[in-house]
């Protein structure tokens, strides 16, 4: 069984971070390791704050996880600060680690996890693939996204400046993005559905698939149709609907 790592935040819902994606990696085949960067005072529905581990913390977790471990592929979500990031860019560089990026700026209820994007640079030009959401794309290319056109506009921006690029398209009524040697859209059905952690469900189903050996063009897809399968199947166990 193939072995794929997360380095996030911990989540005590599970709706998100390490533990969600590690519910992901299991559901697509993978067996899922946990690299936590900071803990989070949260629930399924609101954000009161977060503790960053030291880089130190967060080096000796990776180091020992690939001591063990064959892992190629890494999915990095909240890093918590510069320090962290930089931290884990370097092991991306050391192991040689294909990495997913998800470059979360603030929660969905606004709450801020880093203090600036350029917390984030080093770490999102050693990424393999970054997965910005549509706010996240606007503050990362400079460019307000409001159709098609700007949505392009920014994707080519985003990956001349890092790479591949995938924006999600949750603000976009359902459309994603991908952005490599060639533009490709991936529609489905907006189910209208307000569901905590569907961004790091699909950066991690993204990595798992790329774990499996699947081109990225083909892990852009089967990440699409495995997130609106969880949306589709949400289980309503709090003020609001998680997945099951």
């Amino acid at each position: 069984m193939k072995v794929v790592m997360s380095i996030a935040g911990f989540d005590p819902s599970s709706g998100a971070g390490v533990i969600r994606d590690i519910i992901t990696f299991r559901k697509i085949g993978l067996y899922g390791v946990g690299v936590v960067t900071a803990i989070t005072y949260q629930n399924s529905w609101d954000i009161y704050g977060f503790k960053p581990l030291t880089p130190e913390d967060v080096g000796k977790q990776i180091d020992a996880l690939m001591e063990d471990f064959q892992i190629t592929h890494v999915k990095v979500g909240m890093v918590a600060n510069n320090h962290i990031a930089n931290l884990i860019a370097n092991k991306i560089e050391e192991y040689n680690l294909v990495a997913v990026v998800d470059p979360i700026l603030k929660s969905s209820s606004g709450y801020a996890f880093i203090s600036s994007p350029e917390d984030l640079e080093n770490l999102l030009k050693k990424a393999s693939v970054i997965t910005p959401n549509v706010p996240e794309a606007e503050v990362l290319s400079g460019v307000k996204i409001k159709d098609e056109e700007s949505a392009i506009k920014a994707g080519k921006i985003l990956r001349e400046k890092y790479g591949p690029t995938i924006i999600k398209g949750g603000h976009l009524d359902g459309v994603d993005y991908l952005f490599d040697d060639e533009i490709v859209k991936e529609e489905m059905e907006h189910l209208g559905k307000d569901i905590h952690g569907t961004g790091c469900v699909y950066s991690s189903a993204l990595t798992a698939h790329l774990a499996l050996g699947y081109s990225l063009k083909i892990s852009f897809r089967l990440s699409r149709e495995f997130l609106q399968s969880e949306i589709r199947n949400s289980i309503n166990v709090s003020k609001r609907e998680l997945f099951p």
